[in-house]
């Protein structure tokens, strides 16, 4: 068991699992929201190493009152403006489940 706010998978392909039948996707993100993680930011293809981590970076200082849905989008932002990680390749693999 573990209480947290905040889980951030940020390898790649950490949001993928298997399909199961009347179940849906069983994998990582799953069993981290029964174990009492409340968010968890996950990435659903092969992720590179430099726009990740400027994407990370930039989610953490984007964070206020832990409100992980305008952080996560407001790092999103930064990079399409920068230019080298315009591209949807770089930032969309990343989203948020939970509240």
């Amino acid at each position: 068991q573990m209480k947290a706010e905040l889980v951030t998978l940020s390898a790649c392909e950490t949001g993928l699992g298997k399909l199961s039948q009347g179940e849906g996707i069983i994998g990582l993100s799953r069993a981290l929201t029964y174990a009492g993680a409340d968010n968890i930011v996950v990435s659903l293809w092969s992720v590179a190493d430099n726009s990740t981590a400027q994407l990370m970076s930039n989610f953490y200082k984007e964070l206020s009152e832990q409100d992980y849905v305008h952080g996560l989008r407001k790092a999103k932002q930064s990079l399409i403006s920068n230019g080298e990680y315009a591209h949807p390749y770089y930032w969309a693999p990343f989203v948020l489940i939970g509240q």
